[in-house]
Formats: C-alpha cells, structure tokens, sequence
C-alpha cells in the first residue's frame, strides 16, 4: 500500500517571503495515510519472496524527495546500495513536520525516518525503541533574521517580537542565540509556524524569525537583516539522524550496513558532484544555484556515518532538551547508535 501523502500545489507571489513554503503538506492527511498503511504490514512491505519495498519518511516543502536522499533516489544510489539487504523499492512518505515523521516510524507506517535532531532525539527519549542508523548530514546552519530596517543586533529584539515553532530545531537556535547574549528572559519566543512568520516579518509585525536553507539566503538578498547564525555558535549547529526500530533492523539482518553505506556513497557523490547538485537543489527550490551553493555548502554531507563532530552536535541538542524538560527519559546516545 504506497504512504505517500498528497500535497495541495500553492503558488503565491514569487519573492515575497510568505511564499517560501511554496507546497504546504497536508500533515493530518499524511499521519492518516500512514497509519492506515501500517495495517497493511510493519517492518517492511514485502515485494517478492527475496525483497521487500524500503519505505522512508521525512519532511519535505517540494512534495518530492529532496537534499541528499532525493540525489540519491534520482541517481539510483541509494536502491543499489541497499539491494545486498534485500530491498528491491523505494517508497517515500513526506509529512509537514519531523514530529509526523517520528510517529510514522513508531506506528510502523514507515521503515526508515529522516528527521531533525528535536523529534529523533525525544522519540527515543519517549522510550520508543529507536535506534540511530546514521547522520544523513551535520552542520545544519539556522539564521535569526530581522525585519528590513529593523534592529541588527540581539539587544535590539529586547521588547519585540521573535518567533520560531515551538519543539523544532529553529526554537532551540532561536533560545541559544538569546542565551548567548544573556536576554533570554527579556526576549520572548512566540510560538509561530514558518507562513505565518514570513509574512509578519514582510508586514512588520514581527521584529524577527529563525529560518534556515534557501529561505534565509534569498531573506538576506532581498534585504532583510541577519541578525545572527547558528555557525557563529557552534554548539547550535544541527545534524539529520536516520532512525529504525529495533524490530526492523531484527527481521532484516545486514541492513544497517547497506544503511551506512548508501549514505556514504551518496554523500560522497554530492562532494564530487557540486556544481551539479547546486543546480540539482536550485530546480527543486525554485532558485538559483548560486543561492543552493550557500544554503547547502557540500561540507556538511559527512562521508561516515558516525562523524565525531555531528555527535557532539547532537549530544548538545539533548543536552537541551534535559535543560528544557523536554525529554521524558535520559539515554546515552553511544548506546542509542547502532553499529554494525
């Protein structure tokens, strides 16, 4: 039974940051399709009695896989890589927001999920039997950007309005900034989605929004103000975990090798490929390639699974959530990682 979620097409004007998130998933629909298909079978769709359909989950504003998955899909490099385990399709499922992608997984509705630090990390802190396959990607920069002509620096949000989506790896930069220049409590964090944040900093409703990706590049070309950066803060940075239940890496033996290293063969071929990656990225955002360079420098495709960098950066995003209250149960993430 295919999971794939309908998207509804929106096409607003091109250039005005309200436009940005130019195909809203339809993230209840999503959720639903997904867990109507989990009746159809956990642990994998079996399509043939020597393989079985992968079905992966992640978020997606295109409708369509993207970033270093959709590469991979595109170039077939991520099928040939896991065909030793068995997998002879791929199915992917796009949901709104990595919360939906997280519940997918723990229903069964999905093999694979593909989301942010916050939902992987609070999953298996919810006592989901997760376990981390792998980092897609590390060094995920997030942008705290102002209204044109509005404050430049922190001090200057002190009394405005600062918005990110509560529970996301945006609210988490958005506290660390804050943090860093001691104004946490003098600066509040309204809890906004991404269309609604864009247009309040079009309008000048709101003073500013953490964005990251080809959104804050094209923010900055058109003349809003970048106020501060994750990569100014290293401990702010982000990585993509790649996450499994127990029980499927159980009935697929050798699976977590193909995992690994599809991901590196992937990522790999982007570092080799870049230019036409940046091309590649410019036609599914509806860009340039000159803007995909910045927003998705080909550094932060890590050629191992488990590089020492995104584990610290994805032990700082727990440390976080414990900070926070955020995390229901501790865990060690050395035990979270499974290896071959």
């Amino acid at each position: 039974m295919h999971t794939t979620a309908p998207s509804r097409q929106w096409t607003p004007t091109r250039g005005h940051p309200s436009a940005r998130p130019r195909v809203p998933l339809l993230s209840v629909i999503a959720l639903v399709m997904a867990l109507l298909a989990a009746a159809c079978g956990r642990g994998g769709e079996a399509s043939g009695e020597d393989g079985f359909t992968l079905r992966i989950g992640m978020t997606s504003v295109t409708g369509t896989p993207q970033g270093n998955l959709g590469w991979g899909h595109e170039h077939d490099l991520f099928l040939e890589a896991l065909r030793p385990a068995g997998v002879t399709d791929i199915e992917f499922s796009f949901f709104q927001a990595g919360t939906d992608v997280s519940s997918a997984l723990v229903s069964g509705a999905i093999d694979v999920a593909v989301t942010g630090d916050f939902p992987a990390l609070a999953t298996r802190g919810s006592g989901a039997q997760t376990r981390l396959l792998g980092l897609a990607a590390i060094n995920g920069d997030t942008w705290l950007i102002g209204r044109q002509d509005g404050p430049t620096t922190i001090e200057g949000l002190v009394g405005g309005t600062v918005t990110a989506p509560h529970g996301t790896i945006r609210h988490r930069v958005a506290y660390g900034l804050l943090h860093a220049a001691g104004l946490e409590d003098q600066i509040e964090i309204a809890n906004v989605p991404t269309p609604e944040s864009l247009s309040g900093l079009a309008s000048g409703s709101i003073d500013a929004t953490v964005v990251g990706g080809v959104t804050a590049v094209e923010l900055e070309q058109e003349g809003y103000i970048v106020i501060d950066r994750a990569s100014n803060h290293p401990e702010l940075l982000s990585t993509e975990p790649t996450t499994a239940l127990q029980e499927f890496l159980d009935a697929h033996p050798g699976f977590v090798e193909a995992w690994q290293e599809a991901l590196v063969t992937v990522n790999q071929h982007i570092r080799q490929n870049a230019e036409a990656y940046w091309e590649y990225v410019a036609d599914l955002e509806d860009t340039t390639a000159e803007v995909a360079a910045v927003a998705e420098p080909v550094e932060r495709y890590n050629t191992e699974p488990f590089p020492e960098e995104g584990i610290r950066q994805l032990a700082a995003t727990q440390q976080f959530l414990r900070e926070q209250g955020l995390l229901e149960s501790d865990f060690d993430i050395d035990e979270w990682i499974v290896r071959p």
